[in-house]
């Protein structure tokens, strides 16, 4: 039977620290492209600069990230399954296993990255190593769920170049425009983490103002 004091005690004592101010990620960037031949080049070991001629996929859904039948893993194995519902062009480019074994910790794609169905399980690309997802524009659940695991999200393209020279890249890049929750989501690694500091009284939320009489 859980013991819930016991539970709130180890919280309580938990370490938990805001992520630091400038971030640096070490390892490939993942184009994922409309040609599978590019897309699998990449996969293989090459890497791949981006430019506007390199025409990215649109559109790509939450199944395409995470198929139907990848939902019954709930731990680690998600990392083995990323993009493998991905069609680039007429084909299915993405093996099991070959993100994780390529080292990417950024994907880059066009518009409408994460639609349709938005299940909590397509951010679990963390687990193959992306840390850092970049769209021309991104659905809001999707979002919100990578935000929530601690997967950076923006679309701003000029941090890819950044990504690959290993430059540090200001956390505010990611945190401009959100609100106050939000905000400390990211700032804290993920929305455990953010409530586990909560807990402890590091964070203090803004009361909302009171309306006039």
């Amino acid at each position: 039977m859980l013991n819930f004091p016991l539970v709130l005690e180890s919280l309580r004592r938990r370490r938990v620290e805001k992520l630091p101010e400038s971030i640096r990620f070490q390892g490939r960037v993942l184009l994922l492209a409309e040609d599978p031949v590019l897309v699998r080049a990449q996969l293989e070991g090459r890497d791949v600069e981006w430019s506007p001629a390199v025409r990215l996929r649109d559109d790509i859904s939450t199944d395409e990230i995470t198929p139907a039948y990848i939902c019954y893993y709930f731990d680690e194995t998600l990392g083995e399954f990323p993009y493998l519902g991905l069609k680039c062009g007429d084909q299915f480019p993405i093996t099991r296993g070959s993100v994780k074994a390529g080292g990417f910790v950024a994907a880059v794609s066009g518009k409408r990255r994460g639609k349709g169905s938005s299940r909590e399980q397509s951010p679990y690309e963390l687990c193959a190593g992306i840390r850092l997802v970049v769209a021309e524009n991104i659905e809001r659940i999707y979002k919100e769920n990578c935000q929530n695991l601690g997967i950076l999200t923006t679309t701003d393209f000029s941090v890819i170049e950044r990504v690959r020279r290993g430059e540090d890249i200001p956390l505010a890049r990611f945190t401009d425009g959100e609100g106050e929750i939000t905000r400390g989501i990211i700032e804290y690694g993920g929305l455990f983490n953010y409530n586990v500091a909560r807990l402890q009284g590091k964070v203090t939320l803004t009361p909302p103002a009171t309306p006039p009489r």
